[in-house]
């Protein structure tokens, strides 16, 4: 049986064709023309879109920078406390911790690491002060008193002994014995390794004969270990001057030494109460 006997009633295609007929047709509906209004608020709601993600890279980026400055940043003080482990043993009487040459990488690491070289000053003299705390405590020893700290150093966070104190548990000429001693260890052993290990400052830029590592650990000892000593020196003067039998001490060479290097560091020292101290002890080696 083919589709002929159904009397042209089926066919493929034809239901459908049917349906279609019998369905009636809808009017194609016409797109709407856009008003100058309608591209308007288009044009607003694209910008606002594109500042927006403008704003968004923007912030995305200063995030960015700024995480990698504070890796720089952390990166660069945490080279410049290694430094300091290799350099403070010498302040000690140590040795340094590697080579000098290896030390100076490490110098030219720090300075490389550094966004400012300006900013190397102050890294280098928390280094330095912290060294010079370690003499504090070395004074201290020869002297054989135990390091004794005031209250007003306490509550404010200070961790060095006071100085003004030794010179009251202590007579004069001790006192500036146990100083001679600690400037011996700085004159001959500390201020040559730190001079040759701090050279790179030199090659930077960053120190100058003006401006010198040797300098400022001078300065550092001086504010932190003579000036606060210095009537117990002026004591020793007078005491030398006396000319009783064996009033001479032993340092008094080393102390003289010490007093005319430090009283010509600045203009200033060479018109203050240091200056005197140095003359008058001078005089009295020459007596």
């Amino acid at each position: 049986m083919d589709g002929s006997d159904y009397g042209g009633l089926w066919s493929p295609g034809r239901g459908r064709e049917q349906q279609a007929a019998a369905s009636p047709r809808t009017p194609q509906t016409l797109a709407s023309p856009r008003t100058p209004q309608s591209h308007a608020r288009m044009g607003v709601r694209g910008a606002a879109h594109t500042t927006l993600a403008a704003l968004e890279a923007k912030h995305a980026g200063q995030q960015q920078q700024q995480q990698q400055q504070q890796a720089s940043r952390a990166e660069g003080e945490d080279k410049w406390r290694r430094l300091g482990t290799r350099v403070l043993p010498v302040f000690n009487g140590g040795t340094l911790q590697g080579t000098v040459e290896e030390c100076n990488e490490a110098v030219r690491s720090c300075l490389r690491s550094s966004e400012q070289l300006e900013l190397v000053w102050p890294e280098v003299h928390a280094i330095l002060r912290v060294g010079v705390f370690s003499l504090v405590r070395i004074l201290h020893r020869h002297a054989g008193v135990a390091p004794r700290y005031d209250a007003r150093q306490k509550l404010a966070g200070l961790a060095m002994p006071s100085l003004a104190l030794l010179a009251d548990a202590v007579r004069a000429d001790v006192a500036a014995d146990s100083l001679a001693l600690v400037w011996e260890l700085l004159s001959a052993h500390v201020l040559p390794l730190v001079e040759a290990v701090f050279l790179p400052l030199m090659q930077f830029g960053v120190a100058s004969r003006r401006r010198s590592v040797r300098a400022a650990v001078l300065v550092h000892f001086r504010d932190t270990l003579v000036l606060p000593l210095l009537p117990a020196l002026d004591d020793v003067a007078t005491l030398c001057r006396s000319q009783l039998p064996l009033t001479t001490p032993r340092c008094l060479p080393a102390i003289v030494q010490m007093t005319t290097v430090l009283a010509a560091l600045t203009p200033a020292d060479r018109a203050g109460p240091l200056y005197t101290t140095a003359r008058a002890l001078s005089a009295a080696l020459q007596a």
